[in-house]
């Protein structure tokens, strides 16, 4: 809206003047009205230009008004030549402006103009080529505003429908990671209450003290995980109870099931490597497939690198891939597996940088926060 307001400050008045300064000039030169009341004239049809531009109404009335003067002083012909033109150039903006049926009921007031102007000065053929080009204009505008219009209305549902798929995209992998996180607390939770209840039993004669403190945590952890079930189970899938959650042990797989497609992947792994928090390793394995497997839908035949740093406190990942050396054939994606990528990283606490580089390709490097003790 602000573009087109600062478009339409410059070129209607831009248009105005030079309205006027040709209609004046072909008032004084071809007609023998004076020259004061040719700048009048040229004057209002100027105005008129630029009063469609906020009130279409009023500017297409001043046009009109000024063009039935002027022929009316003028007293030659059906229509002075320079005003009916000029007020044609009026109508073009007003049908840019106004309803259909309203650029039906301008029509119409010219042609009962026209047809009386017809009617007394015996100007019959040059009133329907009047009418005519008057009714092109209107229609050509007309079908121009229909076009901008639907235009708009497209770009307004496009922006509307991405958004839908970018919430969707969310959602859906919230859901996701929902579930994941299910499965991984669920089984943590149900550890602890199988170990504080058979901790009573590795003791002889425990005190009831011990007892009944190992009773409440069996019971706290009983009651978790069936609220937690309650609450999430409704997200697990039938495929999801069968599969287990991936792990950073199983990259090496991944891995070798892209290079047997022909990609040339190389990995390398930093530091101590160990077991992690079972929701560090399940993202960083989510993170490292989808940015694997853009690189391969995005930039076909090149090289890709998967570096794994095992810090003291973090895991940091960095993948890598060129520019493309072959077509892009499938470009399909609304940038759900970024929405992902970025869920989960803030579900950990983590930071995530993606872009392309100066020289061709793209990275993505992340640092996932490790919480030690938690399995």
């Amino acid at each position: 809206m602000i573009a087109r307001a600062r478009w339409m400050i410059v070129v209607v008045p831009a248009a105005a003047i030079f309205l006027f300064v040709v209609v004046l000039h072909t008032l004084t030169s071809d007609t023998t009205m004076p020259d004061r009341s040719a700048a009048v004239f040229a004057l209002l049809q100027a105005a008129a230009l630029v009063s469609t531009a906020f009130r279409p109404w009023v500017g297409w009335g001043m046009s009109f008004a000024a063009t039935l003067g002027a022929t009316v002083v003028v007293g030659d012909g059906l229509w002075v030549d320079a005003m009916i033109n000029s007020h044609f150039v009026v109508l073009a903006a007003v049908g840019l402006r106004v309803r259909p049926r309203s650029a039906v009921a301008m029509w119409c007031v010219l042609a009962a103009a026209t047809v009386a102007l017809a009617v007394i000065g015996g100007a019959a053929g040059e009133a329907v080529e009047t009418l005519v080009l008057a009714a092109v204009v209107l229609v050509a505008a007309g079908a121009i505003r229909a076009a901008v219009h639907a235009r708009r209305t497209l770009a307004v549902e496009r922006d509307a429908a991405q958004h839908d798929r970018e919430r969707a995209a969310v959602l859906s992998e919230r859901a996701r990671i929902a579930r994941e996180l299910h499965d991984v607390v669920a089984h943590h939770m149900s550890v602890v209450a199988i170990q504080a209840q058979a901790a009573r039993y590795r003791v002889t004669d425990p005190p009831p003290e011990l007892t009944d403190g190992l009773d409440a945590i069996h019971s706290s952890a009983t009651e978790a995980l069936t609220e937690m079930r309650r609450i999430l189970g409704v997200l697990r899938s039938e495929a999801d109870e069968m599969t287990p959650s991936p792990r950073l042990a199983d990259l090496p797989r991944l891995l070798d099931g892209v290079r047997d497609g022909g990609v040339d992947v190389r990995d390398r792994v930093d530091g101590d490597v160990r077991e992690l928090p079972a929701g560090v390793e399940l993202s960083a394995y989510r993170i490292v497939q989808e940015a694997v497997s853009n690189a391969v839908r995005h930039a076909p035949g090149a090289t890709i690198d998967v570096h794994l740093a095992y810090g003291s406190d973090d895991l940091r990942l960095r993948i890598r891939n060129g520019p493309a050396r072959e077509p892009v054939r499938d470009l399909a994606g609304a940038g759900q597996g970024m929405i992902g990528m970025r869920e989960r990283v803030a579900a950990l606490g983590g930071r995530l940088e993606t872009g392309p580089e100066p020289e061709g390709g793209f990275v993505v490097e992340t640092v996932l926060p490790v919480a030690e003790g938690v399995r």
